[in-house]
């Protein structure tokens, strides 16, 4: 997610831009322009659900899935703000609240938890994904521009909170290989996607994080990553949503009818249909389609959704 922009960064890859491809995949609208600002958009393969946020609102979204249409089941609201949304293993739900994480059990009882970011006024937390172990990551965003201070945090379920990256400037999508051993993590604006080794214990604050070497149609915004562990990367400002190859190679794009693409993830039983989040936000005169949800068909598979192995019923700052 991205407050108001000035121009795009310059490419750190030095790379002069995108090579030729093929046709972009089309996309197809599947809500109607509402969101000011969706993101977050996930797969619950147990509730047969799509799930999202709506961050300025501080709304959930959970809706049905036919194979071609979302059918809205719910509206759950926790504000002020929410970054991200997450599966829980005990059928809840883990979100990133404005300052900390809260809880939606599975009969919806809200419950939030302290203060993550300490004496700093103007940040929230903003992106952020489950990882294989169970535990969560998330990152900040400051409200006022930005600021190198931002950081991505890494959250355990007994309620152990750890700094596994600093110096930032807009912490956003993170993901992971399919075998679990490298993550990778967006700084939008930065213009950068980079990796790191990774696993069950300790990250090795030592080891330099290693930068993806892409041409990005825009600005990267949120990521997941597909069962062949290529990363899908939504391009904010570009209307795309572009694929590559852990090297930075691009292989596919997806054309999206609406300038600020914020985030996808695969849906549907088989994982195998791509749903992309846009937002009204930051545009001075939206297109008719910005802030819409859309579907596109692009041939790859997503990976399951890690979830929280913590309680949302009893979260370890209530016991």
């Amino acid at each position: 997610m991205l407050q108001e922009l000035g121009a795009t960064p310059p490419n750190p890859s030095g790379l002069s831009g995108p090579p030729v491809l093929p046709t972009p995949y089309p996309s197809r609208q599947a809500t109607g322009p509402e969101f000011e600002l969706a993101e977050g958009i996930l797969w619950d393969d147990r509730r047969h659900e799509v799930v999202w946020v709506e961050i300025l609102s501080g709304e959930v979204h959970v809706a049905g899935f036919d194979g071609n249409t979302l059918a809205p089941h719910r509206v759950l609201t926790v504000g002020p703000t929410v970054g991200a949304v997450a599966l829980a293993e005990d059928g809840g739900y883990l979100l990133a609240g404005s300052r900390g994480l809260a809880t939606l059990s599975p009969d919806a009882v809200l419950q939030r938890g302290p203060d993550l970011l300490g004496d700093r006024q103007d940040v929230r937390l903003n992106d952020g994904t489950v990882d294989p172990q169970g535990r969560f990551l998330v990152g900040t965003l400051s409200l006022t521009g930005p600021t190198g201070l931002e950081r991505l945090l890494r959250i355990s379920p007994d309620g152990t909170v750890e700094t596994v990256r600093t110096g930032l400037s807009l912490s956003n999508g993170v993901a992971f290989s399919p075998d679990g051993a490298t993550v990778y993590h967006v700084d939008t604006l930065r213009h950068s996607v980079e990796s790191h080794s990774y696993g069950p214990g300790d990250i090795d604050l030592d080891e330099p994080w290693v930068p993806i070497r892409a041409a990005f149609a825009g600005l990267p915004d949120g990521m997941v990553v597909d069962t062949e562990g290529l990363l899908w990367i939504a391009q904010w400002g570009a209307g795309r949503v572009q694929r590559f190859t852990p090297d930075g190679t691009l292989v596919a794009e997806v054309a999206v009818d609406a300038p600020h693409v914020s985030c996808m993830g695969f849906i549907g039983p088989g994982r195998d249909t791509l749903a992309i989040t846009t937002a009204r936000e930051g545009l001075a005169a939206p297109t008719p389609a910005s802030g819409a949800l859309f579907l596109a068909e692009v041939g790859a598979t997503g990976l399951p959704e890690h979830r929280w192995a913590g309680s949302t019923v009893a979260p370890s700052w209530v016991t």
